[in-house]
């Protein structure tokens, strides 16, 4: 039943058979140079997981929110997720995961290693998110934060994303709340 499901997987629930504009979901490994570093930019596909989780637990001091098997379902999801990872020679720093739908992008995962935080990697992989779904027409961006994530609720407030409900127990590993944040992106108005 709908109701006794977890806030997390309800949402995603409520998304099934909705389906994102292809082009929204195509990516090109591309390099990217912020503060005088390159980065290699490519589409997260399953072989990256175990990376994936690596850069997990080097977050989460061992833990890991997302199991391998979140990770791969969420790259089979092709006609509505996209997650892209950013390299440094060869090696994975950080990765975003987004839903597309008509109705709004929900960024699933944002994450840095702790080693190649606070160089712009994740203002970045979230500017490219919004991007494209400005790009694709979706009216909003939306995703949730630990309540006691402040470095990261500093940096959604800083591109404009607004408080919404706490959603208590979300993360069910240590029972810790959510903040669903929300980043209205206004139709863009023909020319005359």
């Amino acid at each position: 039943m709908m109701r006794d499901m977890h806030p997390m997987l309800r949402k995603f629930k409520s998304w099934f058979g909705r389906t994102a504009p292809a082009s929204v979901l195509q990516f090109s490994t591309q390099p990217v140079t912020l503060q005088g570093i390159t980065y290699q930019l490519k589409k997260a596909a399953e072989p990256d997981v175990p990376e994936m989780l690596a850069v997990e637990r080097r977050i989460y001091a061992g833990r890991q929110p997302w199991d391998a098997r979140a990770f791969h379902s969420e790259l089979r999801r092709y006609d509505k997720a996209l997650y892209l990872n950013a390299y440094q020679n060869g090696h994975l720093v950080a990765y975003i995961g987004t839903w597309f739908t008509p109705r709004e992008a929900h960024v699933t995962n944002l994450a840095v290693d702790p080693d190649w935080q606070q160089r712009g990697l994740g203002r970045f992989l979230l500017e490219t998110m919004i991007e494209r779904a400005r790009a694709a027409g979706t009216p909003r961006v939306t995703l949730e934060v630990r309540v006691d994530n402040m470095p990261a609720i500093a940096l959604y407030h800083s591109v404009g994303f607004r408080d919404g409900a706490i959603k208590p127990n979300y993360y069910i590993a240590d029972q810790m709340d959510a903040r669903n944040m929300i980043l209205d992106l206004p139709a863009e108005k023909e020319s005359d």
